[in-house]
């Protein structure tokens, strides 16, 4: 009996019916329409008029924030198409008085209170009415603001975090985790359906894992948990590689390999090395290829190692408070993949790189040389790579390129795997996007993954589309060096664990919050503000670590980060509390007057949707975190020159505009993985 694809079916199942059960309650479900925001929606009525008053088909104007006092207007309009129509000078002359005349009509004062022509554009004053009714807006539609329905026909799968099973998480898992969430919160807020998808590596080179577990078993140190002693395999293996492709002397190598080497092999020099570990090598391929054929006892023993590892896992994501929808394995893709490989022969889309094939692709790689289009030293490395893909299945790819599909022994990779993941992903998620947030060492694995699955059939040009997001590294602040694996793991642990520390004793002299509140908010804002930090900067850049001083680090974070915008949030939440009942409606507001400042604020909240629209389709979160940043500045420097409470009286119209940041600020950074505490 085939274990692993009796696993694998089973597995299938369920899948299936949790794919079954979201679809369903996708349908049934509503997201608020997009224009039917205040700005869109004034957008749309703008395209409108103009489009039918111009007669000639559709206008699309660029309509965009500008700030009153320095501009003399709340939003500029552009008309881009008509600007062809005999350049800035014919557009001010033919086109701009019908366009002033045409939004001077009574259809749009309820909107617009004065019109100015600036040159070729067209700055809009909008009326004190139509803004406060903008923050009645926010405050209606409470935890769903921002919500829209931008993104609903599509279906996401949203590959992320990834871990290595019997490996430790590092620096890509991380960032990848983090992004990767925060990036299937802002597609579904955009009315996608999307499944959050952690593909583990549980069957890529485990037959070392398989083999060392029984070969060293009685020779692990009698303390080491089951999960230690796989990474303790992974570190057996290549302390050994790297001692015998050195040729280093094993009294020549440092202390702790040479303690390794003896404890697991004992043996007392490299060539008895080379032996015993030709010999591991021989027997973990073996072992693998059972595991591939199903066999139970590889299987059995391979189950209880995936769970000892995901088990570790899980308490890095608890420690984020992140989950996922569904976390399945490679081993789940690996007989797809086969499939997919095999068909490629069948049809010769793959092909088994010959003796006679690499002979061709060495000459072609010569002759290039000869022409002086590659360099020597290039055409050495390129031959080198076709030598020992001989006799492997490939997938050739434009510009003399191929990908490898299979070993040339048989056994699967995990490019197999990959392909059998779009196979399997497409019949069972019926995607019309793929993204796999990975580092950025792994960009030309999935540009070639990609064009193997158009060349195999797997996919057609944009059905689904592919999306690699890569991003940088963790790296010591003040070296600038990548942090190692372990680093940078016990590095974020450790910071989550001092942020919390931090804000505990930032919050602990509130008497009016017991130890629970205290707890939970700290745990809130250590989260928050090192999420926040990563995501505000540019995404395929580093993210700095001062492992030495990591007090500071915190409170930078807390200054300029989640922490500052969650204070902002809090802060209008401490005023609506004090005020001690809900601000009145705009409707009952009869005399009030909206300044600039609280024009240009209301405006910056309500782009707040177009920004989730745009965060989402251009998958970078730092879109929406650093304009959630914008709105805490403007609404710290509101509070401190606007009294919204004076003599125990408060103003009815600054009340609802607060209550409009609180909502606004805390939907925004929930959706950026950011909770804002009750009371802080």
């Amino acid at each position: 009996m085939n274990e692993l694809a009796e696993r694998n079916r089973l597995r299938r199942l369920e899948v299936e019916a949790y794919c079954r059960d979201r679809r369903a309650a996708h349908a049934a479900s509503s997201f608020p329409a997009f224009d039917a925001y205040p700005i869109p929606m004034l957008k749309r009525r703008i395209a409108d008029a103009l489009s039918a008053r111009w007669g000639k088909g559709r206008l699309n104007p660029q309509i965009e924030l500008i700030e009153r006092e320095r501009y003399g207007g709340d939003l500029v309009v552009k008309v881009p198409e008509l600007l062809r129509d005999g350049g800035p000078k014919g557009f001010i002359a033919k086109h701009l008085p019908w366009i002033v005349e045409e939004l001077s009509q009574p259809a749009f004062a309820d909107a617009i209170a004065r019109i100015e022509a600036k040159g070729m554009y067209v700055n809009l004053t909008l009326s004190d009415r139509w803004l406060l009714q903008s923050a009645q807006d926010v405050v209606e539609r409470g935890e769903d603001f921002g919500l829209n329905d931008a993104l609903r026909p599509t279906t996401y799968v949203v590959d992320y975090s990834s871990p290595n099973v019997a490996k430790v998480l590092h620096a890509g898992h991380i960032r990848s985790t983090i992004i990767g969430h925060v990036l299937s919160n802002l597609f579904e807020a955009c009315g996608a359906l999307v499944y959050r998808v952690n593909h583990i590596n549980d069957f890529g080179g485990f037959g070392f894992t398989l083999e060392g577990y029984r070969r060293f078993k009685d020779l692990f140190p009698p303390a080491m948990g089951e999960n230690d002693r796989l990474l303790e395999i992974y570190r057996i293996r290549r302390t050994a590689e790297r001692i015998i492709e050195k040729r280093v002397p094993l009294d020549e190598v440092p202390a702790e390999d040479r303690e390794i080497i003896t404890r697991y092999f004992g043996v007392d020099s490299t060539d008895a090395l080379e032996g015993r570990f030709r010999d591991f090598v021989r027997v973990a391929d073996a072992r693998f290829a059972a595991l591939e054929r199903g066999e139970p006892e590889e299987v059995g023993l391979w189950a209880q190692m995936v769970g000892w590892s995901l088990a570790d896992f899980d308490r890095f994501y608890q420690a984020l408070d992140v989950e996922f929808d569904l976390t399945i394995g490679e081993s789940f893709y690996a007989e797809a993949g086969d499939a997919v490989v095999d068909r490629g022969l069948e049809t010769g889309d793959a092909l088994v790189l010959t003796e006679a094939i690499a002979g061709e692709a060495l000459a072609a790689l010569d002759a290039q040389q000869a022409e002086g289009k590659i360099t020597e030293v290039e055409r050495d490395t390129l031959s080198k790579l076709v030598r020992k893909d001989i006799g492997a299945v490939v997938v050739p790819l434009d510009n003399n390129e191929r990908y490898v599909v299979r070993r040339a022994d048989g056994n699967s990779i995990y490019a197999t795997r990959d392909l059998g993941a779009i196979s399997l992903r497409r019949q069972i998620f019926n995607p019309t996007d793929i993204i796999y947030v990975v580092g950025q060492e792994q960009q030309v694995h999935f540009d070639r993954l990609f064009r193997a699955a158009l060349r195999l059939g797997l996919a057609s040009p944009g059905d689904p589309r592919f999306q690699h997001l890569w991003f940088g590294f963790y790296v010591d602040a003040k070296s600038g060096r990548k942090l190692s694996s372990r680093d940078t793991v016990a590095n974020v642990n450790h910071m989550l664990v001092e942020a919390k520390r931090h804000f505990r004793d930032r919050l602990s002299d509130r008497v009016d919050q017991g130890p629970e509140e205290i707890e939970k908010a700290a745990q809130e804002l250590s989260i928050g503000s090192v999420v926040f930090n990563d995501l505000q900067q540019d995404m395929k850049g580093s993210v700095e670590i001062d492992a030495a001083n990591l007090e500071a680090t915190i409170a930078g974070f807390e200054k300029s980060g989640g922490a500052y915008v969650v204070y902002s949030a809090c802060r209008a939440r401490s005023i609506l509390r004090r005020h001690g009942k809900e601000p009145p409606a705009a409707k009952d507001i009869d005399t009030f007057e909206i300044d600039a400042q609280e024009a240009h604020m209301l405006l910056t909240i309500q782009e707040i949707v177009e920004k989730i629209r745009i965060t989402a389709e251009k998958s970078n979160p730092a879109i929406l975190v650093r304009h959630l940043l914008g709105i805490a500045a403007i609404y710290n420097s509101y509070y401190a020159r606007v009294p919204v409470i004076r003599d125990g009286q408060a103003d009815p119209a600054r009340l609802l505009i607060t209550k409009a940041v609180q909502h606004s600020l805390t939907a925004g950074l929930r959706l950026c993985h950011v909770e804002c505490p009750e009371a802080i």
